[in-house]
């Protein structure tokens, strides 16, 4: 699955690699964990990577890169099919692109694919590739690369984590990842942050078959003092691992003024209602933006209805 990828990047001087915008740690793991990995094992390439910043930055900052070096380069895109997801929108100038995702996403510009969606975090996918071809990596490296699969994976509570997924920790962890300062980074909090917590645990509301749900405007993030990030991939999981909730939704209002809607479900995938309103992920932890507040309601009722479908099958 991997051999085209490594064809590419040895055919290539410049290889520039994007990731999709307000990243993860899975995003900007396999991001930071592809570039480890081909100045470990591929002599003399120029290799960069670009997009978005957040509070992630801790794994390092992004590199300046001129305009003038994207027309010859090798684009590779991590953890995001879409283009309208792609930080940062000179990969279109790219002269080759290649995708390498995990979500049930097709792509809609990539010369080639790789994707697997039986894995939990793209970084899963890149350590697969080191060990069934043998690469080389080095401690940094290796640290990227757990950042992503830990944080994708919750902590390896998350459903889709397998036997490959703690196969591939042990690979990195006996690599030199530093696990504990990923843990520092992830799970360390400032004050306004685990306010917000509180916050959202006091004041979720349900609907009439116990799909939680929050809605946070600007107002919500101005009197906390974090960003729409916090607010939505941050948030979402407060209302997780509940009794009697299935099903749970984060709407989060945007400085642009659209909804970023993240959806979570327990057992029963949601995705499909991710993608009726533009947006895809995995089958129980998906996204999708809305224009308007309005948007919500129907967007609610649709996984209402799944919600009653499942009180129905117990």
């Amino acid at each position: 699955m991997y051999d085209i990828l490594l064809e590419k990047i040895a055919q290539y001087d410049t290889i520039i690699i994007h990731r999709h915008i307000q990243p993860d740690l899975d995003a900007l793991g396999s991001q930071f964990g592809l570039r480890g990995i081909i100045h470990d094992n591929f002599s003399d390439k120029q290799v960069y990577v670009v997009g978005d910043m957040n509070e992630f930055s801790f794994f390092g900052d992004m590199d300046s890169v001129d305009d003038k070096h994207f027309s010859e380069a090798l684009i590779i895109v991590t953890d995001v099919a879409g283009k309208d997801r792609v930080s940062d929108n000179r990969f279109l100038l790219g002269k080759e692109k290649i995708v390498v995702d995990h979500h049930k996403n097709d792509t809609d510009f990539a010369d080639y694919f790789i994707s697997d969606s039986d894995q939990i975090a793209t970084c899963q996918m890149l350590t697969e590739m080191v060990i069934k071809h043998n690469l080389k990596i080095d401690n940094n490296t290796a640290t990227y690369l757990f950042g992503g699969l830990v944080s994708d994976s919750g902590r390896f509570m998350y459903a889709a984590t397998t036997h490959q997924t703690f196969e591939a920790a042990a690979f990195l962890v006996k690599k030199g990842a530093r696990f504990r300062e990923v843990y520092e980074n992830l799970y360390t909090e400032d004050y306004s942050t685990k306010r917000l917590k509180g916050y959202y645990i006091n004041n979720f509301e349900t609907t009439k078959n116990n799909v939680a749900y929050m809605k946070a405007t600007q107002e919500l993030k101005e009197k906390f003092n974090v960003s729409t990030f916090a607010l939505s991939r941050g948030m979402v999981n407060q209302m997780a691992g509940i009794n009697g909730i299935p099903i749970w939704v984060n709407f989060t209002e945007s400085e642009d003024g659209n909804i970023q809607c993240e959806l979570r479900s327990k057992e029963v995938p949601v995705v499909d209602i991710a993608k009726k309103y533009g947006g895809g992920g995995h089958a129980l932890a998906c996204g999708c933006t809305l224009k308007h507040w309005e948007e919500t309601e129907a967007l609610l009722n649709d996984l209402d209805k799944i919600a009653e479908r499942i009180q129905t099958h117990e």
